[in-house]
């Protein structure tokens, strides 16, 4: 079953024909993994488990999409996210939710039933915390560890789109011992920090409305897109691109 998700999601991205991704990543975890009940307080309370989103969960799918050189490097100048970021921030949301509404006809001819969330928009507009982090889940699943940007850092690095899902069938879980941490904070890297336009970073936190309000702003920058509350400045830096 794995293999037929990993072949599907590989293929897929394959054949959109946008030249803006690089090899999908995949890993899986047991829905009734105690980390689950973690994000509750890692997250926020109201952080969904996987029951809630499908009875009978039995695994959690995450996959990541990271973006080329070519996306990256475009957005690191500059205060306002690029068009090519946004351009590639909707395109891949669009893309995820794609996925798994085709996968989900495929695995429903096996008899497993998938759930998923959007790949965003799913929050609190007023505490700017998720039902359902989908990098919080990734890291459950084995994908990565966090960095000082708050974002969670790959084996491809950060800069990309995360989906996830939970399914009806057990699947082997990933081994999230062993996850290089890659940010190089503690070498002295300060290149999120810096290049954070309105210094949402720091030492001590993340300040999530200062950063909300400048991905607002760039929304108004892109009316021919759909939502793209985005900025991405933080995902430029030595952890964005990974081999």
């Amino acid at each position: 079953m794995k293999t037929l998700i990993e072949n599907f999601l590989t293929e897929r991205v394959a054949n959109t024909n946008l030249p803006i991704y690089r090899q999908p990543l995949t890993g899986y975890a047991r829905a009734d993994d105690e980390i689950f009940i973690r994000l509750k307080s890692v997250v926020g309370d109201g952080h969904l488990l996987p029951t809630d989103l499908l009875p009978g969960a039995k695994s959690v799918l995450a996959f990541f999409l990271p973006y080329t050189k070519e996306i990256i490097s475009g957005n690191r100048e500059g205060i306002s996210a690029s068009l090519k970021w946004a351009e590639a921030y909707d395109c891949t949301n669009k893309l995820i939710d794609n996925i798994f509404r085709e996968l989900n006809e495929v695995l429903a001819g096996h008899g497993v039933k998938i759930v998923w969330l959007l790949p965003t928009y799913e929050f609190d507009k007023k505490r700017l915390v998720a039902q359902w982090s989908h990098k919080h889940v990734a890291y459950a699943c084995g994908l990565g560890n966090f960095g000082q940007n708050h974002l969670l850092i790959t084996s491809k690095g950060c800069a990309g789109r995360f989906g996830t899902a939970v399914l009806d069938v057990n699947l082997e879980p990933s081994l999230r011992s062993g996850i290089i941490h890659a940010c190089w904070a503690e070498k002295g890297c300060e290149y999120c920090r810096k290049n954070c336009p309105v210094q949402a970073l720091h030492p001590s936190g993340f300040d999530r409305h200062k950063c909300y309000s400048q991905c607002l702003a760039n929304d108004t920058l892109f009316p021919h897109l759909d939502c793209v509350e985005v900025c991405g400045k933080c995902s430029t830096g030595p952890c964005a691109y990974l081999e």
